[in-house]
């Protein structure tokens, strides 16, 4: 009973100073504990709040894939809107299930024939593992030349640390990877690689780094649809039932 006795007056205490104050009856028993939970619940956390950390689902841009390599300059090489979609089709398309989507929406509007365009055929779905991992590689430039492109138009997307991160993936396929096995000194993937590391952007030559990173990227698609000409539904990987049902067209 005592205890009792003296949680009233607590309570009651908290009343006549909210009373005398003129505050909000709810808001002055917020505070008590156990009362004030069951007169003023606690906010729940704002959704915006909720969704920190957590990263937005990925989509591939919904873009008319065949004005991304126009047959004659355009008039803005360094279109925002459309390096921007770019950049964001080369991001998804490094992981497997990305490129998986990527080529096969590519499929879509480039035929059968790689050769008939091969920029746009290089990024369509090869049933060879080994192609498939050239494909790779044509995609980093691509997406080096993307984040270029942006940089020079001052979009939050490009900046020189996004080309350098760009420039070391690229290393890395030029000394590792199957890139890197296909002779030294002058071979087209060779040269892409020479090509792909032009640091002239450092200097100030934005266009010089952008062209030379085009000129690696047509060596590499041509070469893409000497090695495999046709395009596939699929795209192949080493390990995989299609690829060891299917032969690999080793260069």
């Amino acid at each position: 009973m005592l205890k009792k006795g003296l949680f009233a007056l607590v309570l009651l205490a908290f009343l006549g100073t909210a009373k005398c104050q003129n505050a909000d009856l709810a808001a002055a028993l917020g505070g008590v504990p156990i009362v004030g939970a069951m007169i003023q619940p606690p906010a729940t956390t704002p959704a915006y709040l909720k969704a920190v950390g957590t990263p937005a689902p990925s989509a591939l841009p919904e873009s008319d894939l065949t004005t991304w390599f126009p047959a004659e300059a355009p008039t803005d090489p360094y279109n925002a809107k459309l390096w921007g979609d770019i950049n964001l089709f080369t991001t998804i398309a490094q992981t497997q299930l990305g490129w998986t989507e990527a080529c096969k929406k590519v499929d879509t509007v480039a035929g059968t024939d790689r050769a008939a365009s091969p920029k746009l055929g290089a990024l369509a779905c090869s049933s060879d593992p080994t192609v498939t991992q050239f494909q790779q590689f044509a995609v980093q430039l691509l997406g080096t030349q993307a984040n270029l492109a942006l940089w020079m138009k001052g979009e939050l997307s490009g900046s020189t640390s996004a080309i350098h991160a760009r420039q070391a993936e690229l290393r890395v396929f030029c000394t590792t990877s199957v890139v890197a096995r296909q002779g030294l000194p002058e071979t087209p993937w060779s040269q892409a690689c020479s090509k792909a590391m032009d640091a002239s952007y450092l200097s100030g030559d934005g266009p010089a780094s952008f062209t030379a990173l085009g000129d690696a990227y047509a060596l590499v698609a041509t070469e893409i649809a000497k090695l495999d000409p046709e395009i596939d539904p699929e795209p192949g990987y080493f390990g995989s039932p299609a690829a060891a049902a299917s032969p690999t067209k080793t260069p």
